[in-house]
């Protein structure tokens, strides 16, 4: 979404720029046409009473040139000014002009030049603009005429154009972010979604998950291809690797069950010495089953993501701590009258088979708690026990694959019980922990997600 933001604002930034410089040149244009259609009309008026102006100081008779100086100010708005050649002042229309103002125009005019063009005119421009022309006959200079011209009209025009040509651009801005920009923008980031969509579904466990190859642009379909290519590797190597835990499981099954066999053959006809030794063998031999039946459950674990459902953990554990009172009598639940958390069917079967023989085997004889809370963050099951617990660093690598604490390797057992149930309350975004509690013991916890909130299976 960032992203796609930032290249919104991007591309409405470039589209925005190419408009300006669209816009200026027209608008310049326009103003400096409006300019010089005040200009030249105003000069022709300048022009016009020069002549008359010339006749007035020729004959000394300047008394219509007062009144008609008079009505060109009352119709146009424009202050008239005529001066002789010594800048003495002969008509002047009733309004006052600034002599700072009209000093350089009339000195230009004195000298016989013509008036200079006006710089365009635009909203925020001075009120007025001074035209100036000389009286004369022939090469001889009499006086010169000064007009201080309003701009009113003109910079209303060209504010009005100015609006109008914004206002279009706004609109077709407008237009080509929703036609043009948000479209191409959305097209060239859809793959990028998909893909860091499928990326996040691949990491969770989801190797299943494939992006579509043939939309966005080029580089985007080759990116997609590969990614597609790595993830079918990934599921490949993932596969294969089960099939190899599964194989081999399943082979080891045979030999050593035909072990088994053999070795209570011979015990039958063993003699007491030799009958204590096979014993110890056929121990060994049920702790290699076990540890290849965990295996093969183990394996089982990186299958396809198992469907979640809504599930009253209160119920399950009452029904499967019931099933573990005889070798635990002990055991106290403490649970809500209902807690319920999006888990798979097997998952607090699982847990509480693996935690609950730790804590027969690891601390016989000692009380087991198992409590059922609702935090925050999901709904949450913990069996402690109040044996000795484990000691110093190896409580971090509890829920390794084959870990054993240094204080329990007598004790039997495989060393991948807690192994699986983390593997399985990954697959269904649920958390792991374990913790040694101040006042001894042993904790093992497992937290499923609330069902308002459905998280991608393997998340951690």
């Amino acid at each position: 979404m960032i992203v796609r933001r930032r290249l919104l604002t991007l591309s409405t930034i470039a589209l925005s720029a190419l408009l300006a410089a669209m816009i200026v040149p027209l608008i310049g244009t326009y103003a400096s046409d409006r300019t010089q259609e005040l200009f030249v009309t105003r000069q022709a008026d300048v022009n016009r009473f020069a002549v008359v102006a010339g006749t007035a100081l020729e004959t000394g008779s300047v008394a219509s040139l007062r009144a008609e100086l008079d009505r060109y100010e009352e119709v146009h708005g424009a202050r008239v000014v005529v001066v002789d050649a010594d800048r003495q002042t002969v008509a002047t229309s009733p309004g006052d002009l600034d002599p700072g103002t009209v000093a350089r125009p009339v000195a230009r005019a004195l000298a016989g030049n013509s008036a200079e063009k006006p710089d365009p005119v635009w909203p925020w421009s001075d009120d007025t603009f001074v035209i100036a022309s000389p009286i004369g006959r022939d090469a001889h200079v009499l006086g010169a005429v000064v007009m201080e011209t309003p701009t009113a009209a003109a910079r209303h025009d060209v504010a009005m154009r100015l609006a109008l040509l914004v206002a279009a651009g706004f609109a077709v801005l407008l237009a080509a972010a929703a036609g043009v920009a948000v479209p191409l923008v959305r097209w060239i980031l859809r793959p990028v979604g998909d893909l860091d969509d499928a990326a996040r579904r691949v990491a969770h466990g989801e190797l299943t998950t494939r992006v579509p190859e043939s939309t966005g642009p080029p580089e985007l379909r080759r990116l997609a291809t590969s990614f597609n290519d790595m993830a079918n590797h990934v599921q490949l190597a993932q596969r294969q690797q089960s099939d190899l835990v599964a194989d081999a499981s399943h082979q080891l099954g045979n030999p050593l069950t035909a072990l088994r066999l053999r070795v209570e053959t011979l015990s039958a006809d063993a003699s007491p010495e030799d009958a204590a030794q096979l014993d110890l063998v056929l121990a060994e031999t049920d702790r290699l089953t076990r540890i290849v039946d965990s295996l093969l459950d183990l394996g089982q674990v990186g299958a396809d993501p198992p469907p979640v459902k809504e599930v009253d953990l209160v119920v399950a554990v009452r029904e499967r701590c019931r099933m573990w009172e005889p070798a635990l009598p002990g055991l106290v639940v403490d649970a809500p009258a209902e807690a319920v958390a999006l888990a798979s069917d097997e998952v607090v079967d699982v847990f509480l088979d693996a935690a609950l023989d730790n804590a027969a085997k690891f601390a016989p004889g000692s009380p087991v708690e198992v409590t059922v809370a609702r935090p925050l963050d999901g709904v949450s099951v913990a069996v402690r026990d109040h044996g000795e617990g484990i000691r110093g660093d190896d409580l971090e690598k509890v829920g390794s694959r084959f870990f054993r604490s240094a204080q329990h390797q007598n004790v039997r057992g495989t060393g991948l019980g807690l192994a699986i149930v983390r593997a399985h309350v990954v697959r269904v975004g649920g958390t792991f922990s374990v913790a040694g509690p101040p006042d001894g013991g042993f904790e093992v916890r497992v937290t499923l997600p609330h069902p308002c909130r459905r998280p991608s299976p393997g998340q951690a």
